[in-house]
């Protein structure tokens, strides 16, 4: 099985020693939480994955040069809340002049901007100035509405621009109930997918980052049972191996290349 995550946060967590060989041996992005770390301590998880990212630079200790030497696929600017760059979804402010001069520095190393915590009009500023904007894990407000879903202007947006938008399989974003459906993580492609089509979505899981996830869905094993879900929802083979795996497998070769 080919696995390919937009968003692990198995780097963040206090509980490994090594990555499993399916983070190592697949288009696994794992992202580092900043959390109460210092920049400096988020360095020394850099060297323990193949492909990772940067989940809120808003460190005090933080330097532009250490993090760009670490080849990140995506950086976040700040997580729900405030820092010296820009507002989190938690508020209604944009980027601050910090957080454009580092979208800048970001564009010439050809470093993703990822919005997935952005403030709505962070994002708008974002958009305004990054060269590649993405989401690594988010679900979809046209079918649950939460804070860190994007709304249809924002999918819109990215997709023009030749973004990529990863869901998340966190249970908060899909449902306020006690348990979430794997009909309700269903529920999300196929609303991307029936109005943007299938080649700007896929997996951003979240695994390691929440404690509410889809049933059925709890390690990449479960994926498996994805693709006939998938099919018997009307979806093309060719459109479902560009969701799960094939889009951001493609993503990380042309940014390589």
């Amino acid at each position: 099985m080919i696995i390919a995550d937009f968003h692990n946060d198995i780097l963040s967590t206090n509980s490994f020693t090594s990555l499993p060989s399916e983070c190592l041996e697949n288009a696994v992005v794992t992202a580092l939480f900043k959390g109460d770390r210092s920049f400096s301590e988020i360095l020394n998880l850099c060297n323990k994955s193949n492909i990772i990212a940067f989940e809120d630079v808003g460190y005090s200790d933080f330097n532009f040069d250490l993090l760009s030497e670490q080849n990140p696929v995506y950086v976040g600017i700040t997580w729900n809340g405030e820092n010296q760059f820009g507002y989190g979804c938690d508020y209604n402010f944009g980027i601050k002049r910090k957080g454009v001069e580092l979208i800048k520095l970001l564009n010439e190393k050809n470093i993703a901007i990822d919005t997935a915590h952005i403030s709505k009009k962070g994002f708008i500023d974002i958009i305004d100035n990054a060269k590649t904007v993405v989401n690594s894990h988010t679900c979809f407000n046209g079918v649950y509405k939460h804070k860190r879903n994007l709304d249809d202007w924002q999918i819109k947006l990215i997709v023009e621009r030749g973004g990529l938008v990863g869901l998340a399989c966190c249970g908060y974003f899909m449902t306020n109930g006690k348990t979430c459906k794997m009909s309700d993580f269903i529920d999300n492609i196929l609303y991307f997918y029936e109005r943007y089509g299938a080649d700007n979505l896929c997996l951003g899981t979240d695994f390691n980052g929440t404690d509410f996830l889809v049933d059925g869905l709890n390690s990449y094993k479960d994926f498996e049972s994805l693709k006939p879900l998938l099919l018997k929802s009307g979806m093309s083979e060719t459109d479902v191996e560009k969701v799960l795996y094939k889009n951001l497998i493609e993503f990380l070769s042309k940014r390589k290349g």
